[in-house]
């Protein structure tokens, strides 16, 4: 399985993915505290308002939290709490990983589904003070949804046919 191409295409899009969610994400990051950071600058040095920033602030962190959430899903991070032995013999070692990727499937589908819908009511909603189109918000739904598809399928596709060394 690993030497086929198909395993070697979804390694090469999802490690493509993953590195452009990184960058997107980091700048979402780095956005939200320069916003922020003006609108407080703004309001108690130079005591006036900008309404672009809280604006900005909200846009970047929807972005970054839908593209953080599938970064967290490539990699595993995501918060577990270990309630059970480490293991319970090989077979439930793979099943609860795979009831995990199971509900990683229906957010992604919901996220998909759902965010599409959404994404397209954005299209006649205009955002109030930068006057950009809701879409470019809501969007970040569906894309975060196919994202946590391609790497749910690498994650199972590795627990349930790893490599020699795993």
């Amino acid at each position: 399985m690993r030497e086929h191409i198909a395993w070697r295409t979804l390694i090469w899009v999802n490690d493509l993915i993953y590195r452009v969610f990184v960058i997107v994400a980091a700048f979402a990051v780095t956005l939200i505290v320069a916003s922020v950071s003006y609108q407080v600058f703004g309001r108690y040095v130079l005591v006036t308002s900008t309404p672009w920033s809280e604006e900005t602030a909200i846009f970047s962190l929807v972005w970054g939290a839908m593209l953080g959430l599938a970064l967290g899903v490539r990699d595993h991070s995501h918060l577990v709490a270990d309630l059970l032995p480490e293991s319970l013999g090989p077979l439930f070692d793979k099943l609860l990983p795979t009831l995990t990727h199971l509900v990683h499937v229906i957010l992604a589908i919901v996220f998909i589904r759902w965010g599409y819908s959404y994404a397209e009511m954005g299209l006649t909603r205009i955002s109030m003070t930068l006057g950009y189109q809701m879409f470019y918000m809501y969007v970040s739904l569906p894309i975060c949804g196919v994202a946590i598809l391609f790497f749910v399928t690498e994650r199972f596709i590795d627990l349930w046919w790893p490599t020699e060394g795993n």
